[in-house]
């Protein structure tokens, strides 16, 4: 198998259009896992076809040769990331760790990311994990056995929810403060 080295993938992917002229527009899928300590965002995004693609790989073939992937993975991350919030209560949660892969769509037309995002969860009584792109994302969710969720007032668990701002996830017990870690980090790490 033969591996394309970063400039040649990139100048393939801005040189080849969408198929037939059709235009696709972004997708963001967000799985929210709760566990008994902190909540995990498994989000993948693709960027749509024509210019938000074009302006992506733009900003990445502009970065010396040698960072040409770090910054592709980083737009990427910034795109998948940027209308979506996670609070406890309306208090905004930090990422407490950031991993991210990058790839390309078969053909190479669209470059896409995969995150794993994960959240220390705070004491509360309500979840809520929203967007500010109701129309290219949908969200699912998982409770875990957290017993974090009051699954008969949440929505059902494992079904997508397309075109809403925002999920509420009830929230129903506490760990004890032996429990769970104390994070105090308020800053994004991001890893290969």
């Amino acid at each position: 198998m033969t591996r394309l080295l970063p400039a040649t993938a990139l100048a393939i992917c801005l040189a080849a259009g969408p198929a037939w002229g059709h235009t696709f527009p972004p997708a963001r899928n967000v799985v929210v896992q709760v566990e008994p300590c902190e909540v995990v965002l498994f989000v993948g995004y693709r960027p749509g076809t024509g210019e938000p693609t074009e302006a992506i790989l733009a900003r990445a073939a502009s970065a010396p040769k040698s960072r040409t992937l770090d910054v592709l993975r980083d737009v990427l991350t910034a795109f998948a990331m940027s209308p979506l919030t996670v609070a406890v209560d309306g208090q905004p949660l930090v990422p407490t760790n950031v991993r991210a892969k990058i790839g390309f769509e078969p053909g190479g037309a669209r470059p896409m990311v995969v995150l794993l995002v994960t959240y220390a969860l705070a004491p509360g009584t309500a979840l809520v994990i929203g967007t500010k792109d109701p129309r290219s994302t949908r969200i699912s969710w998982q409770d875990r056995a957290s017993d974090r969720v009051a699954i008969s007032e949440a929505p059902q668990q494992g079904k997508w929810f397309g075109g809403v701002a925002s999920m509420l996830l009830p929230m129903a017990g506490t760990p004890g403060a032996a429990t769970c870690a104390t994070y105090r980090s308020s800053s994004l790490h991001l890893s290969r």
